[in-house]
């Protein structure tokens, strides 16, 4: 169990209910601020009843339902939206806890009292009245551990929540709200940009330009630039043509305008002068609207085009690098390939001529004809070669002689088998869960630890399909070489060798033992 808080809190179950009890001891609890806890008034915390037992009181938190972000998300981990909920829901119950006179530095904000409700994905938070700031720096810590770290934008959001936390102290509500505005400025930034593959690893741009790769810009084309720098020429001259159009028809109505009150016209004359002045300034008004408009489309075209450009650019370098990479690979096992090839020739054949020689040598000499201290045969093929030998003969021979020399001693050694020490560490338990009773028998292997079990798709590691399991029932893991199973929960319970487990307490299982999920039961062995 993880014990990452200091608070006197347990888990208990009646025969409907699952709690978190919290002891208060012998505090007074006639203050206000537990009679709103009682009255449920707030609907982001978890709802709780206050308890006088032996003249001590206890909070009772009901956890029908819930599980801790520890717990949700240890398989599957937090992605951005949900990130983003959970601030989003964390705002909501500041604000709502201000109404009701509830200050935030009531909320535990821990990994074990942070509850997820499995049926809506809501995030509910546990209220003890008092100060308890100094959770939130180890929450916000501990939140990058359950964060998706495939995920760039939660990893980049969770780490700017602790710098957030660090400046402005335990100001919850406000934290949140700037955490959830900038978290949806940037989706509604990927939404603007739909349709285009994500700009990812844009900022490590300069780091990519720092070491650029030859073959990048041996087919980098060119013409690209052309065809670009041509159509932006054209589209400018359009715009040109569009603003001289568009002051010229202005022009011609103010002209039509000084005729008419410069000179007398007849009554024909002044309709036409009327219609020339209606459209022309009619049509100078529309040029310079579509002038505008088609500006603000060529910025966003441009922004697009922008953007595909630096894709384009990331791509083409890292097939690039790619590329590099498998050439120097290639070389590498080249060189290498060369390398033993001629150590083959150089040692190898060497031994071939004359193993046969220096084995029936040592069989009459003994191990000493040919150690390291006689090298007279080695002397004696150093002049028979004469000095047309290589300079790698003689250090090969010497080698050959002493390992062969070495294979002969200790083949005529008597064999000492010796003794095999074994360790102290604990020897690790591997088995399987086997079901018991069922027509289709399921088991559970314990190679892969932690394992979570549980009906939820998405957020367990091992799935049982059956309605009286729980969405997240149990676990279990290793610890120190053996297997604990841990009940995280669950409606129905958990069973080890008959007994039930109670939530949050691990027990050891070893080969042998019977566990039970709910009805459903497991032979571990």
């Amino acid at each position: 169990m993880r014990l990452r808080m200091n608070y006197n809190i347990r888990y208990e179950r009646d025969l409907s209910h699952n709690y978190m009890v919290v002891g208060l001891g012998d505090i007074d609890t006639g203050d206000y601020r537990y009679k709103m806890l009682e009255a449920q008034k707030t609907k982001g915390l978890m709802a709780c009843s206050l308890r006088n037992i032996n003249s001590d009181s206890f909070l009772y938190y009901e956890a029908d339902g819930l599980r801790s972000i520890a717990d949700r998300f240890a398989s599957k981990k937090m992605n951005y939206s949900q990130l983003m909920d959970f601030f989003t829901d964390l705002e909501k119950t500041c604000i709502d806890m201000a109404e009701y006179l509830l200050e935030e530095d009531s909320l535990v904000m821990t990994m074990d009292t942070v509850m997820v409700d499995l049926a809506r994905g809501s995030f509910r938070f546990m209220c003890l009245p008092g100060d308890n700031r100094e959770d939130i720096e180890t929450f916000a810590m501990e939140l990058t551990d359950i964060v998706d770290h495939n995920d760039e934008k939660a990893v980049n959001a969770a780490y700017e929540f602790c710098m957030l936390v660090e400046e402005n102290g335990y100001n919850l509500s406000v934290i949140a709200r700037m955490m959830r505005d900038k978290m949806a400025q940037s989706l509604e930034t990927v939404s603007q940009v739909e349709g285009q593959q994500p700009v990812e690893h844009i900022a490590d741009r300069s780091a990519v330009q720092a070491t650029p790769s030859p073959d990048f810009y041996e087919d980098f084309d060119e013409t690209e630039e052309e065809d670009t720098s041509s159509k932006g020429k054209s589209k400018d001259n359009d715009m040109k043509s569009y603003y001289i159009f568009s002051i010229l028809s202005i022009i011609i109505g103010l002209l039509g305008i000084a005729i008419r009150y410069r000179y007398p016209l007849t009554p024909r004359q002044n309709i036409i002068s009327l219609s020339i002045i209606g459209v022309t300034f009619t049509m100078g008004i529309a040029a310079l609207i579509y002038v505008s408009n088609k500006r603000k489309t060529l910025e966003m075209q441009e922004i697009d085009d922008n953007i595909r450009s630096e894709i384009s650019l990331v791509k083409k370098r890292k097939e690039a690098e790619k590329k590099n990479s498998a050439l120097t690979n290639k070389n590498e096992y080249r060189k290498k390939k060369r390398r033993s090839k001629s150590y083959e020739d150089d040692d190898f054949d060497i031994d071939e001529e004359i193993g046969n020689g220096f084995g029936r040598a040592c069989e009459k000499g003994g191990s000493s004809a040919f150690g390291p201290a006689n090298l007279a045969f080695a002397r004696s093929d150093e002049k028979a070669f004469g000095a047309a030998a290589p300079s790698v003969l003689m250090p090969n021979l010497q080698m050959f002689a002493s390992r062969k020399a070495d294979t002969y001693a200790h083949a005529s050694a008597p064999k000492d088998p010796g003794t095999t020490v074994l360790s102290d560490s604990p020897v690790k338990e591997q088995g399987r869960l086997y079901s018991r009773g069922l027509n289709n028998c399921i088991q559970i292997s314990t190679d892969k630890l932690p394992l979570t079990i549980g009906k939820m798709e998405g957020c367990v590691d091992f799935v049982i399909p059956h309605k009286t399991i729980s969405r997240i029932h149990a676990r279990l893991f290793r610890e120190n070489g053996n297997m604990f199973l841990i009940d995280l929960g669950s409606t129905n319970g958990t069973y080890h060798n008959g007994c039930r487990l109670q939530a949050q307490k691990p027990v050891r299982i070893v080969p042998g033992d019977e566990v039970r999920f709910s009805d459903i039961v497991f032979d571990y062995r």
